[in-house]
């Protein structure tokens, strides 16, 4: 059986990400919520055909990187945390166009992948621990109170999404000018 080169390619940039995912997230682990998992997870968005693949990418950066960082007190709150890094991968994939084989971000759609995804985290994120953390009463000001005690964790989420997706952006665009420049064009007369 021969695999594909598109096929090893995909693997191996698979684990490229959930690399440098698991790498950030344990070498940041002193600053709340300052993760390049959003980062790997828009660039996951962009690159992978098969939905799958882009998907899984978060999902395996916080399997491998919470061996050895404190877990969240409960599987209910991991398994929102877990689904909130998916949005990600499904914003990008939803604001993105796809030219030839690749997909493109428009300005606007750069700017959403930079910030949407940690104003999704916070709310999402918020709600359960308001709903079901036991940290607050299930009431309109347990509520209130449960959001004014995130908000200085909240810059930390913003400013690493806004690095990281940075990075992913530019490293997906210089990956695919690479890409394009390595492609040979048959010359009519001089295929071999």
């Amino acid at each position: 059986m021969q695999l594909k080169s598109s096929t090893v390619r995909d693997w191996f940039m698979f684990f490229v990400l959930v690399g440098l995912g698991a790498a950030g997230r344990w070498l940041f682990r002193d600053i709340p919520n300052f993760t390049p998992t959003a980062g790997v997870a828009v660039f996951a968005g962009l690159y992978f055909r098969a939905p799958i693949m882009a998907f899984l990418v978060p999902l395996a950066v916080m399997v491998v990187s919470n061996v050895g960082i404190q877990s969240y007190g409960n599987w209910g709150m991991l398994a929102v945390v877990y689904v909130a890094l998916l949005f990600p991968v499904a914003l990008s994939r939803l604001v993105s166009r796809t030219t030839g084989n690749r997909r493109h971000l428009r300005p606007m759609g750069m700017i959403a992948c930079g910030v949407l995804p940690s104003i999704f985290f916070f709310i999402v994120t918020n709600l359960a621990v308001w709903y079901g953390g036991g940290l607050y009463p299930s009431t309109w000001p347990g509520l209130v109170t449960c959001f004014t005690q995130a908000i200085p964790f909240y810059h930390y989420t913003l400013l690493g999404d806004l690095l990281f997706v940075g990075i992913g952006l530019l490293s997906y665009e210089l990956l695919a000018s690479t890409d394009r420049t390595n492609q040979t064009i048959p010359v009519d007369g001089l295929e071999g």
